[in-house]
């Protein structure tokens, strides 16, 4: 192996590599050419410690599809890792192409993967060379591992006398791929061909997993700025005939959207031109004179079926020449980038249809009781498809209360449409007086009769607060959980009958249970418990662990610490429901804990009679020390409610031993949340504004919003002073 002068000197004056970067590309080509490798590539560890990147690939062009960017340190899957963490080679031989749906390299290979040590054999990057489809490997293996061990040795020794590789270093997001040279020559030279097919075979395969807009701005970012070197990205959309900032990052909003407007190489004439249609073609401008931190910028117009949908802007902190190979590889990149956001559109336009059908098939509102508090949870798929889960609250003739979860198998409009016929059948035999199995064997014949070949369960459970008992029967369906006060959860015994649909002449059973007052009972759909990766036995357990952990029992909080079982949305394969209900007990003032009222949609001058009806609440319950505090805080909530989510608006008052609750509901299912600043920083508009809430949290112990029914409810609490 040449020594450290001639590693230097073998690289040609046109490279743009660090001095580093240069001996492992010339002990690479050196190792590829003797050994007859396919690819060899150069793995450092990156700042974290965690994570190891290839920053030098030498060999065949195959190796652009075929090399990670980087991957885990402690992933025992990539041959490097295991040769970094324990400094010793690893070798590893595939006789026959790897099986799966994906795999890195689909072909025959034997890989040898040697660490860069130090003096004391701490390893600081390794060296990995592949051969694909090795023929007589057993022959030459204890040679070429020999060899590279050598080669690796030397390597080593050339880096340690010139400090190593420089800690905390930044490397590129892409590794730099080098030229193979032919025989007899000895030199260092880049392809930035080669890079470029890697940048754009990487944008490919992470936009078509990038299901929403951030999701595809984020990618963007990250796969298109830092690799093509931009200081600054911007990324605009057209709707309903205007141009809108979709995301940017390097820069303020301001100049962002300058630059996506910028069509004649002058970011100051833009400002004031208005709105523009995107371009019609990629524009480059090499030098800009400006005050901006831009000084060259290229535009690139994102367009689906030859119609213009949008810009991509890349703004550069240098003058630049835009090479031919740099413009097909960004007109490459846009035309990826115009579809992801297409197909990200449409699908978001899809899963908004599908939750607004969900949502109208659910209750309009859950009835309140001063004996039963009640809360509830629907959640959706990650896919946006529509699901056939559902639960309702039901008013019994005798007084009772009716739980009803059900869950109709797809996840298709037809599921839909057949939950709601289900759900409302159950309502209708329920306010009739029927019992629980009653309702579910009257559902099941008329379900049999409507000729559906789609199946259904369901769980009903009517609550007696006056004989302090419960009655439950199941169609197929998850068994309810009822915890008692001081108890662990268990499932009452009953019999599970068949899924509704299956026989005309099913009749179904029902169990009965004490309810104590404190009582919790919690009815689910098994979306809630079971997913591609968790098995129902696990979901199960889990969804037990959530209920008998220590900390906050109220209802709401409850609710939410246990939906966290379902798991992040961008990973939410199954709709789910969650109903829970606690039985508070029949005190003789129970009846005096509840009160309600409400106002008509768009009734500003409504907000004035519901400071008075918090009047007469707060001093027929005692509650006047605390009174300002609940006016402002309803004012604020109601006035949101009324000017932003276009409903009625409905209060609820309930008084617990220690404690004040307040509940304001509307129609609209979109949390109330201060104003969401998308990736592109731009507020979105139709958000309710944060001023309530900001006080609500200033003047309330505890407050939240869920959802209610068809909308949503914001919450919150007040304690005696």
């Amino acid at each position: 192996m040449r020594d450290e002068g001639n590693l230097a000197r073998a690289v040609g004056p046109m490279t743009a590599l660090s001095a580093e970067d240069r001996m492992l590309a010339a002990t690479l080509q050196h190792a590829v050419h003797e050994l007859q490798a396919t690819t060899g590539t150069a793995m450092v560890p990156l700042e974290d410690g965690r994570t190891l990147a290839n920053v030098i690939v030498v060999g065949d062009p195959m190796s652009v599809f075929t090399v990670a960017d980087r991957h885990p340190v402690d992933d025992d899957r990539y041959t490097g890792a295991v040769a970094y963490r324990t400094g010793r080679q690893c070798v590893r031989v595939r006789s026959e192409t790897p099986s799966g749906v994906r795999p890195v390299m689909p072909f025959p290979y034997a890989i040898v993967a040697t660490p860069l040590t130090d003096d004391e054999g701490r390893a600081f990057g390794v060296i990995v060379l592949v051969w694909a489809d090795p023929v007589g490997w057993a022959a030459k293996s204890a040679r070429v591992r020999h060899r590279c061990r050598s080669l690796t040795a030397e390597l080593s020794r050339a880096l340690l006398r010139r400090g190593g590789l420089p800690p905390g270093r930044h490397f590129p997001e892409v590794p730099r791929f080098i030229l193979a040279p032919p025989s007899g020559e000895d030199a260092v030279l880049e392809s930035v061909s080669l890079s470029l097919v890697h940048q754009i075979g990487r944008l490919a395969a992470e936009l078509s997993q990038a299901p929403g807009l951030r999701d595809v701005v984020e990618t963007a970012i990250a796969r298109i700025m830092e690799p093509f070197g931009a200081r600054c990205l911007a990324i605009s959309v057209v709707d309903a005939g205007r141009p809108r900032l979709l995301g940017y990052a390097g820069s303020g909003p301001a100049l962002a959207a300058r630059l996506v407007r910028a069509s004649t190489g002058t970011l100051e004439e833009e400002a004031s031109t208005g709105a523009g249609p995107p371009p019609e073609r990629p524009l480059f401008f090499e030098a800009v004179d400006t005050d901006e931190p831009i000084a060259a910028y290229c535009l690139l117009p994102l367009a689906t079926d030859d119609h213009g949908a949008g810009t991509l802007a890349l703004g550069f902190d240098h003058r630049r020449t835009f090479r031919a190979e740099e413009r097909a590889a960004l007109a490459t990149v846009a035309q990826l980038l115009a579809q992801s956001i297409g197909r990200a559109r449409q699908f978001e336009t899809e899963r908004r249809l599908a939750q607004e059908l969900q949502q109208g098939l659910l209750p309009a509102a859950l009835p309140q009781h001063g004996e039963v508090d009640i809360a509830a949870r629907y959640v959706t798929p990650t896919t946006g498809t529509v699901g056939g889960d559902w639960y309702d609250v039901v008013n019994l003739p005798d007084g009772g209360i009716g739980l009803v979860v059900g869950d109709v198998e797809g996840h298709t409009p037809r599921a839909a449409a057949l939950m709601g016929q289900i759900r409302s059948a159950v309502r209708a035999y329920a306010t009739e007086g029927h019992r629980p199995a009653d309702v579910l064997t009257r559902t099941n014949r008329l379900l049999v009769g409507l000729g559906t070949d789609l199946l259904a369960t369901c769980c009903c459970v009517w609550l007696d607060p006056e004989a302090e008992s419960v009655e439950v029967s199941s169609a197929g369906h998850p068994a309810p959980l009822l915890g008692h006060p001081g108890r662990r959860f268990t499932t009452p015994e009953l019999p599970v009958g068949t899924p509704l649909g299956v026989r005309p002449d099913t009749c179904y059973g029902s169990g009965r249970a004490p309810l104590h007052e404190g009582t919790v009972l919690v009815l689910y759909t098994d979306g809630l418990v079971r997913s591609r990766s968790v098995p129902l036995d696990h979901g199960v357990e889990a969804l037990h662990a959530h209920l008998a952990a220590p900390g906050d029992l109220r209802l709401e909080v409850l609710a939410d610490r246990v939906l966290d079982i379902t798991g992040a949305g961008d990973l939410r394969d199954d709709d789910a429901v969650l109903l829970i209900a606690q039985f508070l007990g029949l005190g003789a003032d129970r009846r005096q804990r509840v009160a309600r009222t409400s106002v008509e949609r768009h009734d500003l001058r409504a907000v004035a009679d519901v400071r008075g009806f918090l009047r007469t609440q707060a001093r027929a319950w005692n509650w006047e020390a605390v009174s300002s505090d609940l006016e402002l805080a309803v004012t604020e909530l109601v006035t949101n409610g009324l000017v932003h989510a276009d409903s009625e608006v409905e209060i609820r008052l309930r008084e617990y031993a220690d404690r004040l609750r307040v509940d304001v509901r509307d129609s609209d299912p979109r949390p109330p949340l201060p104003a969401p600043v998308l990736a592109s920083g731009e507020p979105d508009g139709e958000s309710e504004h944060g001023r309530g809430l900001l006080i609500v949290d200033a003047l309330a112990s505890s407050w939240g919003n869920s959802p209610s029914g068809r909308g949503k409810s914001v919450w919150f609490e007040l304690t005696r002073p």
